[in-house]
């Protein structure tokens, strides 16, 4: 009841200030216009500000309006969800498992922020969760002006980039002062890395009228990529082999292989290896064609921020036709934070 008389308390009070506001606005008909704005903008904050008090009052969730330490303050995107399987306080990075809200985590790509807790919860609890708002902790624990990351340790925020070989740096917001923490997490990007090919010693770097590459021209002959994976990065959504045809077309007899390594340390103890085995090189005659090899890529381990990734493509057999693929670039479409 207690909260009940609070909650609603605080809406009808917003209210009614949003009320009066426009009957000042309207009883000065004469008022400059950068008045008029300033007083709209003031009112529809506070029909917004009761807006979400009013839900977050009918989720059964006491909105956040100081005293606990940290708190948040002008939470924006604000939505609710389940917390997971511990207990939480406000501030701390939260990622979507599927089913519950769970800790973020920089240890683990996978476990990227995508909000923020508006109050401190029990685990099972239904809270308040944001993308965007100031954390206060009177405290001072911040550096004014400095980059804030999730941490390595589960739901914390730092301003320390995490040093891992394959923790995610993922910046979240950044000091405004020593008491006040800004945070605003960006949506999820694509990010294309295009790579140039690198012959194997045998291969040659031809150029032909419009395009420069490494020509297979017998079987077992190789063309290598090499790429750090994003330290940014969460996954890969896609990637894709170009090569062009010369004088003759190729046809589905022409094929190739990949092998693909990646690893953060030495690559006898850690890479980890994929591949794809006896793919078309099919291609009209001076055109262009692409694969999709994003199955050379599936294994765990493959793609971690930091990871360094070789690709290797082998000319496995010769067409019926007798030409030659021009193998042009790799490119990785990855997802980053």
């Amino acid at each position: 009841m207690k909260n009940f008389k609070q909650n609603h308390g605080t809406f009808f009070a917003i209210v009614l200030a949003a009320v009066v506001a426009m009957m000042v606005l309207f009883a000065t008909p004469m008022a400059p216009l950068t008045r008029l704005n300033r007083g709209l903008r003031r009112l529809f904050r506070g029909m917004e500000d009761a807006y979400w008090a009013s839900r977050l009052f009918s989720a059964g969730i006491p909105r956040m309006a100081g005293g606990a330490d940290p708190y948040v303050r002008q939470a924006r995107g604000v939505f609710t969800g389940t917390v997971g399987s511990t207990a939480v306080v406000a501030g701390d990075a939260f990622y979507f498992d599927g089913t519950d809200w769970e800790l973020a985590d920089a240890d683990d790509h996978t476990k990227f922020a995508e909000a923020i807790a508006v109050n401190s919860y029990n685990s099972g609890d239904v809270g308040a969760f944001c993308r965007s708002c100031l954390i206060v902790d009177i405290d001072a624990p911040y550096s004014q002006g400095d980059q804030y990351f999730l941490s390595g340790t589960a739901g914390a925020i730092t301003a320390t980039r995490p040093t891992g070989a394959n923790n995610l740096k993922q910046v979240l917001g950044f000091g405004l002062s020593t008491t006040e923490l800004y945070i605003d997490i960006a949506p999820v990007k694509e990010l294309a890395v295009n790579l140039a090919g690198i012959n194997d010693g045998t291969a040659a770097n031809v150029q032909t009228t419009d395009y420069t590459g490494v020509l297979l021209a017998a079987t077992s002959e190789a063309v290598g990529y090499t790429c750090m994976v994003p330290e940014n990065a969460v996954a890969l959504e896609i990637a894709y082999l170009w090569w062009a045809g010369t004088g003759t077309a190729l046809d589905t007899a022409d094929t190739y292989t990949i092998d693909v390594s990646s690893g953060a340390d030495d690559e006898t103890t850690s890479a980890t290896q994929d591949g794809i085995t006896a793919a078309s090189l099919a291609v009209a005659a001076n055109d262009l064609n692409r694969a999709d090899v994003s199955a050379a890529f599936d294994v765990s381990g493959i793609i971690e921020p930091g990871n360094v990734m070789g690709i290797d493509v082998d000319k496995s057999a010769e067409g019926t036709t007798g030409d030659d693929p021009l193998m042009l670039n790799c490119t990785l479409v990855f997802l980053v934070v």
